[in-house]
């Protein structure tokens, strides 16, 4: 890697991704160079590496990177952009906007990594080819095809075309790695059960669509008039909402919001707008020890019982754990 922002004008890794060690390696980097700062949390696995960017920016700057090395990454920006631009313009670029994340696999690398944001949250996990096969072992060729046959063939395969938005769910899974307290082997059994739930998540998620009919496909038009549905139901959840009053918001009719919602969030409406309901009273118990009968209230529910009925279902397990 080579920029402007390193205190050394290139930067070279030998060992990017450790396989057949069981150790696991944890460092925090406080990064405070030409503009940008912040601090970087990188966590090698067996066969993973996880790095965490939290980082503000006076300025857009940009790394010219090389490698020679395959890796299967899953790249998740929850503020800011990231722009890969290859230098040969035939072989295959990848933009993940904010709020956007994508999988990819790519056999080597040369070009142009580009950051024009003045703020970075970020979650990248990479994995080498050998870790994927041993996890699914015998099957990855049935659970993800077009992933195994690019790694056999050494090959570019990105998961979508445009990266996708990041749902609930995911939040659910990012925020659990991030906020991960504990320490030494546990921290590890646990980061690794993660790296599973959240391959498996997204492994179903491309097997559902490959499945569908091929004339459900969105205009990019539409596609923009989901993403103001999403944005409505992440920025404004405590509000009443119904399909109505959305559709006449973002200029899309009652069905195609259903229909369109499902394909590009795989859940329905209110299935999302209950599940960041439900992710924002868990912050609220955890980070502010408020009660249970107060948060409910606060998310609109005139019964306590029927918020932990919700928050069970989408959860998996009461809003008391949380006490305890």
């Amino acid at each position: 890697m080579k920029s402007d922002i390193f205190k050394k004008e290139t930067v070279v890794v030998n060992d990017p991704i450790r396989f057949n060690k069981e150790d696991l390696i944890e460092k925090k980097i406080n990064f405070d160079n030409k503009g940008i700062k912040g601090i970087i949390t990188d966590i090698m696995l067996n066969g993973v590496h996880v790095v965490a960017r939290d980082l503000t920016i006076e300025n857009p700057y940009s790394i010219e990177v090389e490698h020679d090395f395959s890796f299967v990454k899953l790249h998740i920006e929850m503020e800011g952009d990231n722009e890969y631009c290859p230098e040969n313009v035939e072989e295959r670029g990848i933009y993940i906007p904010q709020g956007h994340y994508n999988l990819f696999y790519l056999p080597k690398i040369k070009g142009v990594l580009n950051y024009r944001t003045k703020r970075r949250r970020t979650l990248e996990i990479t994995f080498t080819g050998e870790y994927l096969e041993k996890l699914f072992y015998p099957n990855l060729k049935t659970t993800i095809p077009l992933l195994a046959e690019a790694i056999a063939n050494h090959t570019t395969y990105v998961m979508w075309e445009k990266s996708k938005s990041i749902t609930p769910k995911l939040t659910i899974l990012i925020e659990d790695i991030l906020q991960c307290s504990y320490s030494g082997a546990i921290k590890k059994a646990f980061l690794e059960s993660k790296m599973v739930e959240i391959l498996s998540y997204l492994f179903t998620i491309i097997n559902e669509e490959e499945n569908l009919p091929a004339n459900v496909e969105l205009s990019a038009c539409d596609y923009v008039k989901i993403l103001k549905v999403e944005s409505i139901l992440k920025t404004r959840f405590k509000e009443k909402h119904t399909l109505a009053s959305i559709a006449a918001e973002v200029g899309l009719n009652n069905f195609k919001i259903k229909k369109y919602f499902k394909i590009v969030f795989h859940t329905t409406v209110f299935n999302y707008l209950t599940e960041v309901r439900m992710e924002y009273a868990k912050q609220l118990i955890l980070e502010k020890d408020m009660p249970i009968c107060v948060v409910s209230e606060e998310l609109g529910y005139k019964n306590p019982h029927h918020f932990t009925v919700a928050f069970k279902k989408t959860l998996g397990y009461l809003p008391s754990k949380l006490k305890n």
